[in-house]
């Protein structure tokens, strides 16, 4: 599993030369998408993905989210941004260049052992619990439901008891939040305890809607959200006939 797993960063690493040198020396270069690669350039994004590459190769299990812009740790189970780990590694400086393996495996440490805002800590385990499966359909029904603009792809984060949601963002960088579900349910746990009469979607709703707009234990985002994307996002989650109200609501503004 762990050589399975180390060998997505080389893939990784492959998919990204493709995509920003092209199929072949004299081919046209592809233009780089705004993101965690933009913060570096090509050197420093090589750089950054050859120290993920030693890390994973060094026992620790490791994925890149692709388009999620999350890199994926599964012992321990954390959820990094890659656009935090780049402008780490950018501030490193020639540091970082000269020794991205040593550079990466530091700030790796650093990331396992202190959750921060574009860092998830998970609870180990909780997505095997009896409490895991539905309960992670449920959230997502609500946060990602399908026809919503400016909601992208979602991801179960490889089952490790998390949700990946991207906000696209309208020409600025997309960003992607994330979920810890275990930590979502307790929330959902202690809130249905004070609420023993409401129905149970209507509880879970009205929690998500209050995490996403507060932020709080069990939700960080890859990139901080714009306005516009926080808003997308509470919409997402609050009632369907708000949604259903909110395109002629707009073009009335209009």
């Amino acid at each position: 599993m762990w050589i399975a797993l180390a060998a997505a960063v080389v893939i990784g690493v492959a998919v990204w030369w493709v995509r920003h040198r092209g199929t072949a020396d004299d081919g046209p270069a592809v233009v780089r998408r705004p993101g965690w690669e933009a913060r570096l350039g090509d050197e420093g994004a090589t750089a950054l993905l050859e120290g993920l590459r030693a890390f994973a190769d060094a026992g620790t299990p490791v994925d890149l989210g692709g388009e999620f812009g999350v890199l994926t740790v599964f012992e321990p189970p954390r959820l990094i941004s890659l656009d935090l780990l780049a402008g780490r590694f950018a501030a490193r400086g020639q540091a970082a260049m000269h020794d991205p393996q040593t550079t990466v495996g530091e700030l790796m440490a650093e990331f396992l052992a202190v959750e921060e805002p574009g860092v998830l800590h998970l609870r180990a385990g909780w997505a095997d619990s009896a409490h895991g499966g539905r309960f992670a359909d449920q959230v997502r029904e609500i946060v990602c439901p399908q026809g919503v603009a400016g909601i992208g792809a979602w991801s179960g984060a490889g089952g490790l008891g998390a949700l990946e949601v991207v906000v696209l963002g309208d020409g600025l960088p997309d960003t992607t939040m994330l979920l810890d579900l275990a930590r979502i349910r307790d929330q959902y746990d202690e809130s249905r305890a004070r609420q023993p009469g409401a129905p149970g979607e209507v509880v879970l709703r009205s929690l998500l809607t209050s995490v996403i707009a507060n932020g709080g234990p069990g939700l960080t985002w890859t990139v901080p959200p714009t306005e516009r994307q926080l808003g997308v996002a509470l919409a997402a989650a609050g009632p369907p006939e708000l949604r259903r109200a909110t395109p002629a609501k707009e073009a009335a503004d209009r």
